[in-house]
């Protein structure tokens, strides 16, 4: 009997023992394949005379391209592209600052054609802050989305950011970035003038008309809108002319109707008649007066 209780916790013994040995390699594993959610932060603005002048108001849109999977061992991030964006999947760790600004263009590109619409948005504030949070570990799409009216002169290109980035080593999963800004001065009738003037309305009307027939430049709806302008006056020609020779043949045909007229043209006879007979009795009154000699 003894000897069963002492085989019993010896037993008991050896499996506390186990899992005191496994139980701590878990929990040194686990942080590697943890959910942990992170955050974008992104800083709006350009450099004007040596300061650095905030861009607010501005609407951005973001898409996750990628889902990441974290390996806290190697402190390394691997990706798998998500089906909206698998027309265009690649190996996004490999790529480099310049090969994830290319891609970054690509798979705008993609989304715009596709019609992939964005997981959230955010506004810029007075500062130019705009943060997206929270967020799942993986690869995002960062576009600007809507313009402010200070703004419209600054373009800014698409962005590819990883949730989470490794800074020397170590996972940062607050994640602070700077879009590229440039400056695009407006064209005339693009937009606010100078002087905040509004387009010039008839700019914006080819523009209409342009779009409306298929046409890519304005110049190509000012020419669809003086087609349009001379197939009228040449409409309103035509009218008037035809409205002129109805109006004649009208005025035609009542005064052959008057010219024809039997009760007119008696009247005319005997009025002619008359006149004939009253210059003969002054003729034949003049004969039968005596004539008297000199």
């Amino acid at each position: 009997m003894r000897k069963d209780v002492i085989t019993s916790m010896r037993n008991a013994a050896a499996v506390l023992l186990a899992c005191a040995i496994v139980l701590p390699c878990f929990a040194w594993r686990s942080p590697a394949y943890a959910s942990v959610s992170g955050s974008i932060e992104l800083s709006c603005g350009i450099e004007r005379a040596g300061e650095h002048v905030a861009l607010a108001g501005d609407g951005y849109a973001l898409t996750k391209v990628a889902s990441a999977e974290i390996d806290g061992t190697s402190a390394s991030v691997s990706y798998v592209t998500e089906k909206a964006f698998s027309g265009i999947d690649r190996n996004w760790a490999a790529l480099d600052g310049a090969g994830l600004r290319t891609a970054a263009h690509e798979v705008f590109a993609h989304a715009e054609k596709h019609g992939v619409k964005p997981q959230a948005t955010a506004y810029a504030d007075a500062a130019g802050k705009a943060v997206f949070s929270p967020l799942e570990p993986g690869l995002y799409l960062i576009i600007r989305s809507e313009v402010a009216p200070a703004n419209t002169e600054f373009s800014c290109d698409p962005a590819l950011v990883s949730v989470p980035t490794t800074v020397n080593g170590v996972f940062a999963y607050t994640v602070e970035v700077t879009p590229k800004f440039e400056h695009d001065p407006l064209t005339p009738g693009s937009g606010p003038g100078e002087d905040d003037k509004p387009a010039d309305p008839l700019d914006q009307l080819a523009d209409k008309v342009a779009g409306a027939l298929g046409f890519a430049k304005t110049s190509d709806g000012m020419f669809a809108l003086a087609c349009a302008a001379a197939l009228c006056a040449f409409a309103a020609v035509a009218l008037l002319m035809w409205r002129r020779r109805a109006t004649a043949l009208a005025g035609a045909h009542a005064a052959g109707a008057k010219r024809f007229d039997p009760s007119a043209a008696s009247a005319s006879d005997a009025s002619a008649a008359a006149k004939r007979a009253e210059a003969f009795a002054d003729d034949c009154g003049s004969d039968s007066e005596p004539h008297t000699k000199a």
